[in-house]
C-alpha cells in the first residue's frame, strides 16, 4: 500500500469498491470526448467486496472491471500497456512529470484515447 495520495472508486450499489494510489501517468480523452485519467494497473488495488469484481475480456484486448451486482463499470485495463483507464480527472493533479513511453501511448491511442497532458 502506498503512503502517498490515494483515492476511492464505488460502483453505483457500494457493494464493489477500488482504492488508486499514487498519482495517473496521463489524462486524456475517449472516443466520445470525455475526460480519462491513465494510472499504472499496480497502482489500482481492491478496497472492499473482491468476490463482487468481475473481470471481463473487452473486444479492444483489454478487460473491464465492473461490479457484478450492479454491472457498473468502473475501469478499463490494459496488460499490454500495463495501464488502467479510469473515467474522470483526478481533482488534485500535480506538476507534470512525463511518465508515458511512446510505446503506451502509441498502444493507447490505438484503443482510440487520446493523450491531453502528461502527468
Amino acid at each position: 500500500m502506498s503512503n502517498g495520495p490515494y483515492g476511492k472508486i464505488t460502483c453505483d450499489c457500494g457493494a464493489l469498491s477500488l482504492l488508486v494510489c499514487g498519482s495517473p501517468l496521463a489524462i486524456g480523452r475517449d472516443v466520445g470526448g470525455k475526460p480519462v485519467a491513465f494510472w499504472p494497473l499496480e497502482a489500482i488495488l481492491i478496497g472492499q467486496g473482491a468476490d463482487e469484481l468481475d473481470v471481463s475480456p473487452e473486444g479492444r484486448g483489454g478487460e473491464t472491471w465492473a461490479c457484478r451486482r450492479c454491472e457498473d463499470r468502473l475501469l478499463y485495463a490494459d496488460d499490454e500497456a500495463g495501464v488502467a483507464v479510469l473515467a474522470g480527472h483526478p481533482e488534485d493533479i500535480s506538476d507534470p512529470e512525463p511518465a508515458l513511453t511512446s510505446s503506451v501511448q502509441r498502444r493507447l491511442e490505438s484503443l482510440s484515447y487520446r493523450v491531453v497532458s502528461e502527468q
